[in-house]
């Protein structure tokens, strides 16, 4: 293990669609409203991220359940509809991948060295988010084992 990044574990979501809503206008409680309805219709999110894009307009980016995208196609319909971004970017299948700590938080530069790691591999992160103790990264489902393999000759974490 000499030479790898000492990690907690890697945890894997398999399964999932990734819906990116890019470039609406900032608007007042427009996100509470969107992530209060998938509640609302019992569809569980299991990846999260907003962010703002150069001309201050928003994003969205979520992963649902693959089997809960039939019955969240009105909702996603309504809220592009009401949101009005530039795009809606959906794809699955894809696998949230986590790579968690301990003691991420005093490792400086940890997310480059993912990234990095990733890039040198030339594989292909729809989104990557991180915390104090995690880093998680979407990906197609068909990249997961050439991404967990990839990671792995940097990060060594218990199997």
């Amino acid at each position: 293990m000499s030479g790898r990044i000492e990690c907690g574990g890697l945890t894997r979501r398999s399964d999932l669609a990734l819906v990116e809503m890019r470039g609406f206008a900032p608007l007042s409680g427009a996100r509470s409203e969107a992530l209060k309805r998938f509640g609302e219709h019992a569809i569980p999110l299991s990846y999260l991220v907003v962010s703002w894009d150069a001309e201050d307009a928003e994003n969205l980016c979520i992963c649902l359940n693959a089997t809960d995208l039939p019955r969240a196609e009105p909702l996603l319909a309504m809220l592009s509809n009401e949101l009005a971004p530039r795009r809606v970017v959906v794809a699955h299948p894809v696998v949230v991948l986590t790579v968690y700590g301990p003691h991420f938080l005093e490792r400086y530069g940890l997310a480059n060295e993912f990234i990095d790691t990733l890039a040198d591999h030339k594989l292909t992160v729809l989104s990557i988010c991180s915390s104090v103790n995690s880093v998680s990264f979407v990906v197609h489902a068909k990249d997961e084992e050439a991404t967990v393999h990839a990671l792995s000759e940097r990060f060594a974490w218990p199997e």
